[in-house]
């Protein structure tokens, strides 16, 4: 079949995973292969690695396509707050996306070697990112929320990068060298920990 031949385990896991019965698997559709479609219509992508090759395809088919993007995360145990945020890594190439009415992205915790999935977060909108968002007195830097975080900075700035795309936080002044930042848009308590 189609795009089957380099299938590692874990895909093919991901796709037995989420379709449904009377799913259809590698799909081709307006030049793209789908790796699942569900009964109802459902474009399910999973997508191991970087997320910037998927943004075409999300361009062409999200208008007029209910999408999944299903993105798995390898844990031994249990997952900490860092495996988590990392998804902000991967999401700084198409931030605003995350807000299209057709567009879900599945972050899914799978436990190595039994490939059991443990654990899945959705996002789909700007409140899902807001979440993320530590509550702390404002206005905040980014070396206060990288330490609210507890996150490599790196992770933090993409995670900041996204939220601010999205309008859920805005620079609002400078305090010497380091920029201001307040929130926009309250987003619940996210579970950092499980």
């Amino acid at each position: 079949m189609i795009g089957t031949l380099t299938e590692g385990p874990l895909h093919r896991a991901l796709k037995q995973h989420y379709a449904r019965p009377g799913a259809s698997f590698e799909v081709p559709l307006d030049g793209y292969i789908i790796d699942v479609v569900q009964p109802d219509g459902e474009l399910v992508e999973i997508q191991t690695g970087a997320f910037k090759p998927l943004r075409s395809k999300l361009e062409r088919l999200l208008d007029f396509h209910p999408m999944r993007i299903v993105h798995p995360v390898m844990i031994q145990k249990r997952r900490t707050p860092r495996k988590l945020l990392n998804i902000f890594e991967k999401l700084v190439c198409f931030p605003t996306l995350i807000t299209h009415p057709n567009l879900t992205l599945d972050v899914v915790f799978v436990r190595k070697g039994s490939l059991e999935v443990t654990e899945v977060q959705s996002f789909h909108s700007a409140e899902c990112v807001a979440q993320y968002l530590p509550v702390f007195s404002e206005p905040f830097t980014l070396k206060q929320l990288i330490a609210s975080m507890k996150a490599q900075k790196w992770t933090v700035e993409c995670y900041l990068y996204c939220a601010k795309a999205l309008e859920i936080v805005e620079q609002v002044g400078k305090q010497g060298n380091a920029y201001l930042y307040s929130r926009r848009i309250a987003g619940k308590t996210a579970r950092l920990a499980p």
